[in-house]
């Protein structure tokens, strides 16, 4: 059966035919169900539900819409036994005999003929394939099956509060470490990149942005003072130069070599202010200066 076809195939009937709105409502109802199960020759489905589906209170009520339905050749009934519940069978209407003329009149003429000729091919293949097809179908069990499967089902969040993606990495780590070692040879290598190195590798490239990290690097190896070179016995790490004050201090030029101070041109008198900042020395180097 086809879900749509039956519904037209209602709607052309209600035309010439009458039933209470709830009969109505009731076929419609168990057509669906029909058609949940597959469109098997029976279900069975218990009064209560079929109450709950076009919301009647009493039994009695339930079962004269029922009737209504039943006399109209629209379903057939059959009583469950003690503790089962009916049994219910639709009588299609878009294939039946209220369907148009014409169609009956196809059917009539062509129906013979085809189960005639395929019928007997397709049972062959068929039938030792497929296992028979059940008829009866309770409503009940079908409804059990599909809760479990749902039970089973994984929960997945939904799509409002699903974690967002890992961004990639993007920091060269060993690109700036590789750098350090091949600019400043005089200095410590970096010989492995620790969880606490790439940590803040990483909050400076996001400060200052990687070309700047190698501009500081390059610093450091013009820096006398921080590659040692002035006996000081103190020379700057990897891990010294990453950290943050320290970082900006190399950035702005702190640790520039100074530049040593232009002599004084030929016959320039030295200014004694420039060569000592003792008054005694002073007054000794003017009388000399004088003797001179």
């Amino acid at each position: 059966m086809n879900y749509i076809a039956e519904l037209n195939a209602f709607d052309r009937w209600l035309e010439t035919n009458y039933l209470p709105a709830l009969s109505e409502l009731l076929w419609r109802k168990m057509v669906a169900l029909f058609n949940r199960c597959g469109w098997a020759e029976w279900i069975s489905v218990d009064n209560q539900r079929l109450m709950g589906l076009i919301q009647v209170k009493r039994e009695a009520t339930f079962i004269d819409y029922r009737n209504k339905l039943v006399e109209a050749g629209l379903i057939e009934y059959q009583k469950g036994k003690k503790g089962s519940p009916n049994r219910y069978k639709l009588i299609s209407l878009s294939e039946g005999k209220n369907n148009n003329t014409f169609t009956s009149e196809v059917q009539t003429e062509v129906n013979p003929v085809v189960q005639s000729v395929v019928n007997p091919v397709v049972q062959s293949v068929v039938n030792p394939v497929v296992n028979p097809v059940v008829k009866t179908v309770d409503i009940n069990k079908l409804n059990q099956t599909k809760q479990n499967k749902t039970n089973d089902t994984p929960y997945s969040p939904p799509k409002g509060d699903a974690p967002e993606p890992v961004p990639r990495e993007t920091v060269q780590y060993k690109k700036i470490a590789d750098y350090w070692n091949s600019v400043c040879t005089e200095l410590p290598k970096v010989q492995a990149l620790s969880d606490n190195r790439k940590k803040a590798v990483r909050a400076r490239v996001k400060e200052h942005g990687e070309e700047t990290v190698l501009r500081v690097i390059a610093l450091v190896k013009q820096s006398d003072f921080l590659c040692g070179r002035t006996g000081n016995n103190w020379n700057a790490s990897f891990d010294w130069v990453m950290k943050p004050a320290n970082f900006v201090k190399v950035l702005e030029g702190n640790y520039v070599n100074k530049a040593p101070a232009p002599p004084s041109p030929p016959g320039t008198a030295r200014r004694l202010d420039d060569l000592t900042d003792n008054p005694f020395l002073k007054i000794a180097m003017e009388e000399e200066m004088k003797n001179e």
